[in-house]
This record gives C-alpha cells, sequence and structure tokens, in this order.
C-alpha cells in the first residue's frame, strides 16, 4: 500500500470510547487544527486533549497525532476515524490492522526486552519472535534479531529535554528475506518514549514519540 494512502487516515482521528459530548466536541476542534497545520503539533493543541497521545508517521509522511482509545491490561489500542487500528504494549507495536497486509500479532521472544520489561547496558541480546500476518497470510514467521545498548541521547519532547538510553535491534537473516533495524528510546523510568520500528516488509517503518499524561 502506498504511503499517500496512509497519510489522510491520520489526519482525522477522534477518541471513540469518549462518552461526554463536550469533550468529545474540544477534541474534535482540536482536530480540525491539526488537520490545518498537521506539520507542526503545537504542544497546546496536546495538553488540551485529556487523553494520552502519540505522534506517529509512516516513512516520509509527516508527523500527525492520534489519540488513545482503549486499554486493556499492558494492550494500548490507538484508533483512526477511518477503523485504522495500532496496538501497543509497553510502547512496542505489536499489531496493526486497516492498511493492508494487516500485522496480526507479534509475539515477542521469552528474552525480549519488551517481553520482559528489563533495559539496562544491554551488550548483545540474541531473540526469535513471531510475525503473524493477512492479506497475505502468513502465520508465525521467525524473526531472529540481535539486541543491544547503542547509546545514551537527550531528545526534547514537547520542550521538554529528556534523557534517553537508545536501543538497535537488527533483523537480517528470515525466510523471505526481510532485513531491518529498529529503534528504541527509553527514558529514565524504564519507559518507551521515541521509536522507529518496522512492522511489514510491505509498509515503511512507523516512527511514533509518546507524550503520556498518566503518571504511571
Amino acid at each position: 500500500m502506498k504511503i499517500k494512502s496512509f497519510i489522510p487516515l491520520l489526519l482525522v482521528i477522534f477518541f471513540l470510547g469518549c462518552s461526554s459530548s463536550s469533550i468529545y466536541r474540544e477534541l474534535l476542534e482540536n482536530l480540525v487544527n491539526l488537520i490545518s497545520t498537521p506539520e507542526d503539533i503545537r504542544k497546546e493543541i496536546i495538553d488540551d486533549i485529556p487523553y494520552d497521545t502519540m505522534q506517529v508517521s509512516i516513512g516520509r509522511s509527516e508527523n500527525t497525532l492520534i489519540v488513545l482509545e482503549e486499554i486493556k491490561g499492558d494492550n494500548f489500542k490507538w484508533t483512526s476515524s477511518n477503523s485504522v487500528k495500532i496496538y501497543t504494549r509497553n510502547g512496542f507495536i505489536f499489531r496493526l490492522t486497516g492498511l493492508g497486509n494487516e500485522l496480526e500479532n507479534i509475539e515477542l521472544g521469552k528474552n525480549h526486552p519488551f517481553e520482559t520489561n528489563i533495559f539496562g547496558n544491554i551488550d548483545f541480546l540474541n531473540t526469535t519472535s513471531f510475525y503473524t500476518f493477512d492479506n497475505p497470510k502468513l502465520f508465525r514467521l521467525p524473526i531472529k534479531s540481535s539486541f543491544y545498548f547503542l547509546k545514551d541521547e537527550i531528545i526534547e519532547i514537547l520542550g521538554s529535554q529528556v534523557n534517553t538510553k537508545v536501543y538497535k535491534e537488527s533483523v537480517e537473516e528470515n525466510l523471505i528475506n526481510w532485513n531491518f533495524d529498529n529503534f528504541y528510546w527509553i527514558d529514565e523510568r524504564g519507559k518507551l518514549v521515541k521509536s522507529i520500528q518496522h512492522v511489514s516488509p510491505k509498509h515503511p517503518p512507523i516512527k511514533t514519540l509518546h507524550h503520556n499524561k498518566r503518571k504511571a
């Protein structure tokens, strides 16, 4: 699927679980502002939205804002107005539907840092995860990867300087010759705040920037 077909779905987003009509109207007004200036998501706009938000771009598309719809246990569901859904666990995208070539699930290896939620100065960690796709169907494709600490980096999120540790996940050998590198920025709380993650061989990498409003 072409990038151009992905951009419109990220420009108009709403929070399906919201039961307050006044809050819903405020959210829609904020999203109208986002549509007019998607390349410049201002801090004031994000602050006015009373839900967790995440900046998302795919490939070379501009950053746009999506809003958290639902939390079930450790699973977070983010949704768009035309039914594209991104599912995350500990910030890691494990499911993505609505784009074609659906990512149905990523079953992480038992020692994968996003499975154990344990980070640190990882020198070199080998793990095998299993990717399941639909359209076309591909069940539990084994993906071997190496995961390691790359560097310390200070990044800016909504005007604040955030100390992070950057980790790299490299994939070089699998049954479909799908080679890629993922990058993850973990803050001092051990939370993922930024990522560049490949979820399908048919789509460019997805870039995310989290700005959670919850204290946890």
